[in-house]
């Protein structure tokens, strides 16, 4: 599995993640033993989805800055864990330079968004690297 589907993995995960009650690891087990393929690269998988979770507070309080005429509980849930991915790479991840983490973002987000998510994705983004 290329480091591209891992990433997608991690962002529909995070978007199934508060529709379910298990644990974060037991959610992370169901995950990896339904997509086997994700073996190849757990180390960056794990890491990812649980950083994610562990700063969800700060990495949508960076999304919510530059959020413009929007407030957080108005984007699709799809979208927010795009950003969330995103910005978590951008942030905590040093092996993902910056403009990898945003051009993938809307990559995702041109791929299963709406036909606006991209933009915003795509704006979100460019400011909250503009102000690092």
């Amino acid at each position: 599995m290329s480091r591209i589907e891992t990433r997608e993995a991690v962002v529909f995960f995070i978007y199934q993640f508060d529709f379910r009650s298990e644990t974060i690891d037991e959610q992370i087990s169901i995950y990896v033993n339904s997509n086997e393929e994700l073996k190849d690269d757990i180390d960056y998988f794990t890491s990812s989805v649980k950083g994610i979770v562990a700063n969800r507070d700060s990495l949508d309080e960076s999304i919510s800055k530059y959020l413009k005429n929007w407030t957080l509980d108005r984007i699709p849930k799809l979208d927010k864990a795009i950003l969330e991915t995103a910005i978590y790479e951008i942030s905590y991840n040093d092996e993902i330079p910056t403009g990898v983490a945003i051009n993938e973002a809307v990559k995702l987000a041109k791929k299963y968004g709406t036909d606006d998510s991209y933009s915003y994705i795509n704006g979100v983004l460019s400011s909250y690297e503009k102000s690092l």
